[in-house]
Formats: C-alpha cells, sequence, structure tokens
C-alpha cells in the first residue's frame, strides 16, 4: 500500500490519528518523504493538505529532512484551501532556516500574506517563517526586517509577538538597527498580553533599553 494512501482523507478519518501515524513512519523510513512530498502536487486538496500536515510534523522534529521540499511546499502558499496554505507555511517557517534559497524568493508573498490572507493562523506562520530567516545573516535580516516592521502593528497588533520574536532575530544580526528596533518594541512592554510583553521585553534587553 502507497503512504499516500494511508492519509486521514483517503482512510476516512476525520481526525489527526492516521496523518500522525503517516509522520511516524516517515520519521522512522525518510525515504518515504519524497512520495509524501509528491502528493504537494495532487489535484485533491485534502490529499495535498494532508502530506502538507506531514511534513510539518516531520519538520518538528528534523527539519533537514524537509528543507528539500521547502519549493513545494511554497507552491502552496496561493492555494485556495486555507488548511493547506497554513500547514504549508508553518512547514517553511520550520524549515526556514535550512532553506534559504526558497524563502529569499517569497518574502514578497509571505508579507502580503500577513496583510491579506483571511486566516490568523496563516498570517502567524507567515510572520514566523519570515521571522526564522532573519537568523540567516545580514542580507535574509534585511529583507526581514521591513515585513517584521509591519507586521508588528498589522490587524491591530494582532501579530504583535510573532513579530516581536522576529525582529530579536533581526537585532541580533544587524545591531545598528538597535535603535529604531527598541522604539518599535517600547510600546508593546505593557501590553496585556503575557507574550507579547515577554517578546518586547526581551527586545528592550537586546537593544539596550
Amino acid at each position: 500500500m502507497s503512504i499516500l494512501d494511508q492519509l486521514s482523507s483517503q482512510v476516512g478519518d476525520r481526525t489527526e490519528k492516521a496523518n500522525r501515524k503517516v509522520a511516524a513512519e516517515c520519521l522512522a523510513e525518510p525515504e518515504l518523504l519524497a512520495e509524501i512530498a509528491e502528493g504537494l502536487g495532487s489535484s485533491n486538496a485534502a490529499l495535498v493538505g494532508d502530506c502538507a500536515e506531514v511534513l510539518t510534523e516531520v519538520a518538528a522534529e528534523c527539519r533537514e529532512w524537509v528543507a528539500p521540499y521547502a519549493e513545494e511546499l511554497a507552491e502552496l502558499l496561493g492555494h485556495k484551501k486555507t488548511r493547506v496554505r497554513w500547514e504549508a507555511t508553518h512547514a517553511l517557517a520550520l524549515v526556514a532556516e535550512f532553506a534559504s534559497h526558497v524563502i529569499t524568493d517569497v518574502v514578497p508573498q509571505l508579507g502580503e500574506m500577513v496583510h491579506r490572507d483571511r486566516s490568523v493562523i496563516v498570517r502567524d506562520y507567515a510572520v514566523d517563517a519570515v521571522g526564522n530567516y532573519a537568523k540567516l545573516g545580514a542580507p535574509a535580516a534585511h529583507d526581514a526586517y521591513p515585513v517584521l516592521a509591519e507586521a508588528l502593528r498589522a490587524w491591530k497588533g494582532k501579530h504583535a509577538a510573532h513579530a516581536l520574536e522576529g525582529l530579536l532575530n533581526v537585532v541580533q544580526v544587524l545591531p545598528r538597527l538597535a535603535a529604531e528596533i527598541r522604539a518599535l518594541a517600547e510600546p508593546f512592554v505593557e501590553d496585556r498580553r503575557a507574550r507579547v510583553r515577554k517578546a518586547a521585553e526581551a527586545l528592550m534587553r537586546a537593544t539596550g533599553g
């Protein structure tokens, strides 16, 4: 039986159990990932979502195993199905540090998604992908900075924690931006959300504030 035939949509499983089982199989036999990646090109949106979910699960454990399929995942960023977009974006966020050549090309698209995608989850992962990409050196941090700065106040600050965490990566690579980034973080130090406060405080410490 093909590994694709064991996915949730193919066995009638309405939970995540079948996909998690497949992910465990792929962690035990990583050569199976090639077939999962092929499934990303299916015309069956449910199957595509399953495959993207499995890659996300595997990437959470072994990012370098999923990084070779980053290009195929990036092609799903504009998919009409929200589930496909959020799994693909999540997987890309996890492998960003191992797939710089792919993320470089889609940073503008990820920035657009932060402003336009109707899914909060997709937008969160888009910010995370850009933030993780910022760790990869000055050129990456330079490209990531304006996207993260805009994400900070997008949707009335809904993604502030993710953006602040990404900006910490930027300032660690580009300390010359410390004053600018400190000014961005300062209004969030007393935010009502604990994660936002924690991220803002970390940025203030990192920038000498």
